[in-house]
Protein backbone atom coordinates (compact mmCIF):
# COMPACT_ATOMS: atom_id res chain seq x y z
CA UNK A 1 0.00 0.00 0.00
CA UNK A 2 2.95 2.61 1.00
CA UNK A 3 4.43 1.96 -2.51
CA UNK A 4 1.38 2.62 -4.38
CA UNK A 5 0.85 5.53 -2.39
CA UNK A 6 4.83 6.58 -3.44
CA UNK A 7 3.93 5.78 -6.91
CA UNK A 8 1.20 8.28 -6.96
CA UNK A 9 2.89 10.76 -5.33
CA UNK A 10 5.81 10.31 -7.89
CA UNK A 11 3.63 10.73 -10.98
CA UNK A 12 2.04 13.90 -9.71
CA UNK A 13 5.02 15.59 -9.43
CA UNK A 14 6.33 14.32 -12.71
CA UNK A 15 2.38 15.47 -14.28
CA UNK A 16 2.96 19.02 -13.07
CA UNK A 17 6.83 19.24 -14.38
CA UNK A 18 5.12 17.85 -17.86
CA UNK A 19 2.28 20.23 -17.89
CA UNK A 20 4.83 23.25 -17.32
CA UNK A 21 7.26 22.15 -20.48
CA UNK A 22 4.17 20.24 -22.58
CA UNK A 23 1.73 23.46 -21.96
CA UNK A 24 -0.84 21.21 -20.42
CA UNK A 25 -2.68 22.46 -17.72
CA UNK A 26 -1.71 21.35 -14.08
CA UNK A 27 -5.32 19.60 -13.78
CA UNK A 28 -4.92 18.15 -16.89
CA UNK A 29 -1.59 16.72 -16.08
CA UNK A 30 -2.76 15.31 -12.33
CA UNK A 31 -5.41 13.50 -13.92
CA UNK A 32 -3.22 11.51 -16.56
CA UNK A 33 -1.21 10.80 -13.72
CA UNK A 34 -4.03 9.02 -11.68
CA UNK A 35 -5.22 7.22 -14.60
CA UNK A 36 -1.83 5.83 -15.34
CA UNK A 37 -1.43 4.78 -11.53
CA UNK A 38 -4.54 3.23 -11.78
CA UNK A 39 -3.35 0.93 -14.48
CA UNK A 40 -0.18 0.15 -13.44
CA UNK A 41 -1.74 -0.82 -9.98
CA UNK A 42 -4.27 -3.41 -11.71
CA UNK A 43 -1.33 -4.92 -13.68
CA UNK A 44 0.25 -5.54 -10.66
CA UNK A 45 -2.91 -6.90 -8.80
CA UNK A 46 -3.56 -9.05 -11.63
CA UNK A 47 0.51 -10.19 -11.47
CA UNK A 48 0.01 -10.76 -7.66
CA UNK A 49 -3.19 -12.55 -8.26
CA UNK A 50 -1.86 -14.58 -11.19
CA UNK A 51 1.16 -15.87 -9.16
CA UNK A 52 -1.26 -17.18 -6.27
CA UNK A 53 -3.60 -19.13 -8.41
CA UNK A 54 -0.18 -21.00 -10.94
CA UNK A 55 -1.23 -24.00 -12.00
CA UNK A 56 -0.15 -26.92 -9.80
CA UNK A 57 2.36 -29.31 -11.02
CA UNK A 58 0.90 -32.39 -13.00
CA UNK A 59 0.52 -35.16 -10.61
CA UNK A 60 1.73 -38.89 -12.21
CA UNK A 61 -1.30 -40.89 -13.34
CA UNK A 62 -1.74 -44.47 -13.64
CA UNK A 63 -1.19 -45.41 -17.33
CA UNK A 64 -2.40 -48.53 -17.15
CA UNK A 65 -5.47 -49.21 -19.64
CA UNK A 66 -8.55 -50.74 -19.16
CA UNK A 67 -8.32 -54.34 -19.55
CA UNK A 68 -4.34 -54.67 -19.21
CA UNK A 69 -2.74 -56.29 -15.95
CA UNK A 70 -1.08 -53.88 -14.14
CA UNK A 71 3.15 -54.61 -13.55
CA UNK A 72 4.23 -57.17 -10.50
CA UNK A 73 5.37 -55.83 -7.96
CA UNK A 74 8.20 -58.20 -7.87
CA UNK A 75 10.35 -59.45 -10.28
CA UNK A 76 10.05 -62.76 -9.13
CA UNK A 77 7.12 -64.69 -9.10
CA UNK A 78 6.23 -66.46 -5.51
CA UNK A 79 4.22 -69.21 -4.67
CA UNK A 80 3.25 -70.69 -1.22
CA UNK A 81 0.54 -73.96 -0.19
CA UNK A 82 -1.57 -74.68 2.76
CA UNK A 83 -1.14 -78.22 3.17
CA UNK A 84 2.30 -79.60 2.77
CA UNK A 85 2.39 -80.60 -1.10
CA UNK A 86 4.85 -83.21 -2.51
CA UNK A 87 7.16 -82.01 -5.46
CA UNK A 88 8.26 -84.19 -7.92
CA UNK A 89 10.50 -84.77 -10.69
CA UNK A 90 7.49 -84.64 -13.10
CA UNK A 91 3.14 -83.43 -13.26
CA UNK A 92 2.11 -86.46 -11.73
CA UNK A 93 2.34 -88.85 -8.74
CA UNK A 94 4.05 -91.27 -11.18
CA UNK A 95 7.24 -89.10 -11.03
CA UNK A 96 10.22 -89.64 -8.03
CA UNK A 97 9.72 -87.51 -5.15
CA UNK A 98 12.15 -84.66 -4.97
CA UNK A 99 10.86 -82.77 -1.93
CA UNK A 100 8.20 -81.59 0.22
CA UNK A 101 7.01 -78.26 0.09
CA UNK A 102 5.78 -77.16 3.73
CA UNK A 103 2.56 -75.19 4.88
CA UNK A 104 3.55 -71.56 3.94
CA UNK A 105 6.69 -72.07 2.61
CA UNK A 106 7.16 -69.35 -0.28
CA UNK A 107 9.11 -70.71 -3.00
CA UNK A 108 10.23 -69.30 -6.51
CA UNK A 109 8.16 -70.11 -9.55
CA UNK A 110 10.61 -70.77 -12.34
CA UNK A 111 8.74 -72.34 -15.88
CA UNK A 112 4.65 -73.01 -15.94
CA UNK A 113 3.29 -75.84 -18.07
CA UNK A 114 -0.08 -75.04 -20.26
CA UNK A 115 -3.29 -76.84 -19.43
CA UNK A 116 -1.95 -78.39 -16.17
CA UNK A 117 -2.11 -77.64 -12.73
CA UNK A 118 1.67 -78.16 -12.55
CA UNK A 119 4.72 -74.89 -12.36
CA UNK A 120 8.20 -76.21 -11.69
CA UNK A 121 9.81 -74.34 -8.76
CA UNK A 122 12.73 -74.09 -7.34
CA UNK A 123 13.88 -76.85 -5.01
CA UNK A 124 13.51 -74.79 -1.30
CA UNK A 125 15.65 -77.41 0.35
CA UNK A 126 18.25 -78.67 -2.08
CA UNK A 127 19.65 -77.45 -5.26
CA UNK A 128 17.77 -77.69 -9.16
CA UNK A 129 13.95 -77.84 -9.12
CA UNK A 130 11.05 -80.10 -8.96
CA UNK A 131 7.18 -79.75 -9.89
CA UNK A 132 4.85 -78.78 -7.78
CA UNK A 133 1.23 -79.38 -7.59
CA UNK A 134 -0.85 -76.34 -7.48
CA UNK A 135 -4.34 -78.07 -5.88
CA UNK A 136 -3.06 -75.93 -2.39
CA UNK A 137 -1.41 -72.90 -3.73
CA UNK A 138 -2.13 -69.95 -3.00
CA UNK A 139 -2.31 -68.67 -6.45
CA UNK A 140 -2.14 -70.53 -10.02
CA UNK A 141 -2.01 -67.47 -12.26
CA UNK A 142 1.44 -66.58 -13.18
CA UNK A 143 0.48 -65.00 -16.52
CA UNK A 144 2.13 -61.21 -15.61
CA UNK A 145 5.30 -62.55 -15.61
CA UNK A 146 6.35 -63.79 -18.55
CA UNK A 147 7.82 -67.49 -17.72
CA UNK A 148 8.72 -69.89 -20.21
CA UNK A 149 7.16 -72.99 -20.72
CA UNK A 150 8.42 -76.35 -19.30
CA UNK A 151 8.87 -79.33 -21.21
CA UNK A 152 7.55 -82.55 -19.85
CA UNK A 153 9.96 -85.09 -19.29
CA UNK A 154 9.87 -88.64 -19.86
CA UNK A 155 6.76 -90.53 -18.36
CA UNK A 156 8.65 -93.19 -15.84
CA UNK A 157 7.95 -96.43 -16.90
CA UNK A 158 5.59 -97.21 -13.67
CA UNK A 159 7.78 -100.27 -11.66
CA UNK A 160 5.08 -103.06 -11.36
CA UNK A 161 5.53 -105.40 -7.65
CA UNK A 162 4.41 -109.19 -8.47
CA UNK A 163 1.80 -110.38 -6.60
CA UNK A 164 3.46 -112.59 -3.42
CA UNK A 165 3.59 -116.38 -4.53
CA UNK A 166 0.87 -118.19 -2.06
CA UNK A 167 2.93 -119.51 0.57
CA UNK A 168 2.14 -123.33 0.58
CA UNK A 169 4.93 -124.98 2.57
CA UNK A 170 5.50 -128.48 2.81
CA UNK A 171 8.59 -129.03 4.58
CA UNK A 172 8.84 -129.52 8.27
CA UNK A 173 6.83 -131.39 10.74
CA UNK A 174 3.41 -132.55 10.60
CA UNK A 175 0.95 -134.79 12.87
CA UNK A 176 -1.46 -137.02 10.37
CA UNK A 177 -3.91 -139.01 10.54
CA UNK A 178 -4.68 -142.40 8.33
CA UNK A 179 -8.45 -143.49 7.64
CA UNK A 180 -9.78 -146.64 6.29
CA UNK A 181 -12.62 -149.28 7.13
CA UNK A 182 -12.94 -148.12 10.87
CA UNK A 183 -9.23 -148.38 11.45
CA UNK A 184 -7.47 -144.81 12.41
CA UNK A 185 -3.42 -144.61 12.72
CA UNK A 186 -2.15 -141.01 13.27
CA UNK A 187 1.36 -140.12 14.04
CA UNK A 188 4.18 -137.73 13.55
CA UNK A 189 5.34 -137.04 9.29
CA UNK A 190 8.33 -134.84 8.55
CA UNK A 191 9.12 -133.85 5.10
CA UNK A 192 11.84 -131.88 3.24
CA UNK A 193 11.82 -130.37 0.12
CA UNK A 194 14.60 -130.27 -2.52
CA UNK A 195 13.24 -127.98 -5.65
CA UNK A 196 9.68 -129.58 -6.87
CA UNK A 197 10.82 -132.33 -5.23
CA UNK A 198 9.25 -133.92 -1.32
CA UNK A 199 10.41 -136.52 0.85
CA UNK A 200 8.82 -137.64 3.58
CA UNK A 201 8.78 -140.20 6.37
CA UNK A 202 6.34 -141.02 9.07
CA UNK A 203 5.51 -143.36 12.12
CA UNK A 204 1.83 -144.24 13.11
CA UNK A 205 0.12 -145.66 15.70
CA UNK A 206 -1.16 -148.02 17.11
CA UNK A 207 1.66 -150.35 16.06
CA UNK A 208 4.45 -148.39 15.06
CA UNK A 209 3.98 -149.05 11.30
CA UNK A 210 6.53 -146.77 9.51
CA UNK A 211 5.87 -145.10 6.10
CA UNK A 212 8.21 -143.01 3.56
CA UNK A 213 6.84 -140.94 0.90
CA UNK A 214 8.51 -139.63 -2.18
CA UNK A 215 6.19 -137.20 -4.77
CA UNK A 216 6.61 -134.20 -6.53
CA UNK A 217 4.74 -130.52 -5.98
CA UNK A 218 2.80 -129.65 -8.53
CA UNK A 219 2.94 -125.67 -9.90
CA UNK A 220 1.54 -123.40 -7.77
CA UNK A 221 2.77 -125.24 -4.51
CA UNK A 222 -0.76 -126.18 -3.38
CA UNK A 223 -0.83 -129.85 -4.77
CA UNK A 224 1.43 -133.12 -4.60
CA UNK A 225 1.29 -136.38 -5.00
CA UNK A 226 3.41 -139.56 -5.26
CA UNK A 227 3.80 -143.62 -4.04
CA UNK A 228 4.62 -144.09 -0.58
CA UNK A 229 6.10 -147.67 0.91
CA UNK A 230 7.31 -148.93 4.01
CA UNK A 231 4.29 -150.92 5.92
CA UNK A 232 2.11 -151.57 3.09
CA UNK A 233 2.31 -149.15 -0.14
CA UNK A 234 0.79 -147.36 -3.03
CA UNK A 235 0.20 -144.10 -4.54
CA UNK A 236 -0.75 -140.75 -2.75
CA UNK A 237 -1.90 -136.99 -3.28
CA UNK A 238 -2.49 -134.42 -0.71
CA UNK A 239 -2.98 -130.79 -1.13
CA UNK A 240 -2.43 -127.82 1.48
CA UNK A 241 -6.37 -126.36 2.63
CA UNK A 242 -5.30 -122.88 1.99
CA UNK A 243 -2.13 -120.28 1.10
CA UNK A 244 -0.40 -120.34 4.67
CA UNK A 245 -2.33 -122.76 5.89
CA UNK A 246 -0.98 -125.52 8.44
CA UNK A 247 -3.38 -128.02 6.99
CA UNK A 248 -3.59 -130.72 4.16
CA UNK A 249 -6.12 -132.84 2.88
CA UNK A 250 -5.65 -136.00 0.89
CA UNK A 251 -5.79 -140.03 0.41
CA UNK A 252 -3.63 -143.33 0.18
CA UNK A 253 -3.52 -145.81 -2.23
CA UNK A 254 -6.19 -144.73 -5.11
CA UNK A 255 -8.42 -142.57 -2.43
CA UNK A 256 -9.42 -146.06 -0.35
CA UNK A 257 -7.20 -144.47 2.94
CA UNK A 258 -8.34 -140.53 4.08
CA UNK A 259 -4.72 -139.21 4.98
CA UNK A 260 -4.52 -135.79 6.32
CA UNK A 261 -2.26 -133.58 8.16
CA UNK A 262 -1.89 -130.74 10.62
CA UNK A 263 1.16 -128.65 12.12
CA UNK A 264 -1.35 -127.47 15.09
CA UNK A 265 -4.75 -128.22 16.54
CA UNK A 266 -6.73 -130.60 15.49
CA UNK A 267 -7.51 -132.55 12.07
CA UNK A 268 -8.92 -131.06 8.97
CA UNK A 269 -12.49 -131.96 8.15
CA UNK A 270 -12.98 -133.49 6.16
CA UNK A 271 -9.90 -135.04 6.09
CA UNK A 272 -10.36 -136.57 2.58
CA UNK A 273 -9.17 -135.43 -0.89
CA UNK A 274 -10.56 -135.40 -3.71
Amino acid sequence: MRSHKLLLTTFLVLSVLLAACGGLSTEDAIATGIAQTQQISQLETAAAGGAATATPAAQPTNTTAPGETAEPTSAIALVSVSVDTNCRSGPSQHYRLVTTVTIGQEVEVLKTFAGSDYVVVKNPNSSGDCWLWLRYANTSDFSAYNLPTATQPPTPTPTITPSPTPSFDWSGNWTIRVFHGGVERTGAMSCSVTGMNLTCSAVTNPGAFAYSFTGTIASGHQQASGSFGGTGSGNWQARITAPGSAQFIGNLDMGSWEFCGTRSGGFPSPCKWP
